[in-house]
């Protein structure tokens, strides 16, 4: 039985609690928590009325890396190095925000060569789902033969902006983010856009709508996928994962039955191990990203300011 501290969400709060490895719940590894990291999710998961804790009290955390004290499972030994995103890690199951973690053996992946413990939560959930996208609209016909023009939503965001870092590093030379302040267009070319496009520049209310991309990254969502849709270019594909701009979609029939149109979901919580492997190593080959570090005792600071201020991507120092 090894003390811990843990952010724990009582369904009311979360907040610093000292707990023991007897609390955790069940399953193959045993994992001593380095690093984890911040996503929109976890920032959603520490409020106290929401929607994304399955139930309570609960360890939060989307994201964890670190290293097996216990194993009991064949494909993992003591001393392994490993990475855990989605599944139920944090919204069923205890998260990475806790020095220690008890997983699922199939949850884990080994630590990508080339990425350190450190590093791979610099990626986290964000870089998963951003490698997920450039994957999914390649199988739909996204090729660096054919220079596209791909529009990428949430650019000064975790997803947007690897995002970005992926299109380049495959070879994609027509990279436009979507910004919503003027200010917003240095900071997206410093992180690999090679064209802007202004959110009111977008027209709305249209069933149909000049065509403009080829394809899309779209993390946002709502009002913004309603409005991006009627713009895209015949055979055009939309990889949609997010609802930071909100879940509701009204759309016309339009896109998709004249223009032969995709939209795309992606899902990185439930994706098949060998999806997630293959993003991983897309991601592994990648300079690092720009992050900041803080402390799990400065996470309950962050979390509350990470829906006005996330510029950076964060990583959290476990232990």
């Amino acid at each position: 039985m090894q003390p811990f501290q843990a952010l724990l969400h009582d369904g009311q709060q979360a907040t610093l609690q000292t707990m023991t490895t007897d609390d955790l719940p069940a399953g193959e590894l045993l994992i001593k928590v380095a690093y984890s990291d911040v996503n929109y999710k976890d920032a959603l998961a520490y409020q106290p009325q929401n929607q994304v804790v399955r139930h309570f009290p609960q360890i939060l955390g989307i994201d964890l890396s670190g290293t097996v004290v216990a194993s009991h499972d064949a494909q993992f030994k003591k001393g392994d190095q490993i990475i855990v995103t989605g599944h139920g890690l944090g919204v069923s199951q205890g998260g990475g925000y806790a020095e220690y973690a008890r997983v699922p053996a199939q949850w884990a992946l080994p630590l990508p060569k080339n990425l350190t413990l450190e590093t791979a939560m610099a990626f986290g959930t964000a870089g998963l789902t951003a490698a997920l996208c450039v994957t999914a609209l390649m199988h739909a016909g996204m090729t660096p033969e054919r220079q596209p023009l791909i529009l990428v939503g949430g650019a000064t965001g975790g997803v947007g902006s690897i995002a970005l870092r992926l299109l380049a590093n495959a070879g994609f030379s027509n990279r436009m983010a979507l910004v919503r302040t003027p200010d917003q267009q240095q900071q997206v070319r410093a992180l690999g856009a090679t064209a802007t496009l202004a959110l009111d520049e977008l027209p709305k209310g249209k069933a149909l709508a000049r065509q403009q991309f080829d394809f899309a990254i779209d993390p946002l969502g709502g009002s913004f996928t309603t409005s991006l849709l009627p713009s895209m270019r015949y055979g055009g594909a939309v990889a949609l994962c997010g609802n930071a701009a909100g879940a509701s979609l009204p759309l016309t029939v339009f896109p998709f039955i004249l223009r032969n149109i995709s939209l795309l979901g992606i899902d990185s919580v439930s994706a098949p191990t060998a999806l997630r492997q293959a993003a991983w190593t897309a991601l592994a080959k990648l300079a690092p990203v720009p992050y900041q570090t803080v402390n799990l005792s400065d996470l309950p600071h962050v979390l509350n300011k990470h829906f006005t201020h996330h510029a950076l991507r964060t990583v959290v120092k476990i232990s």
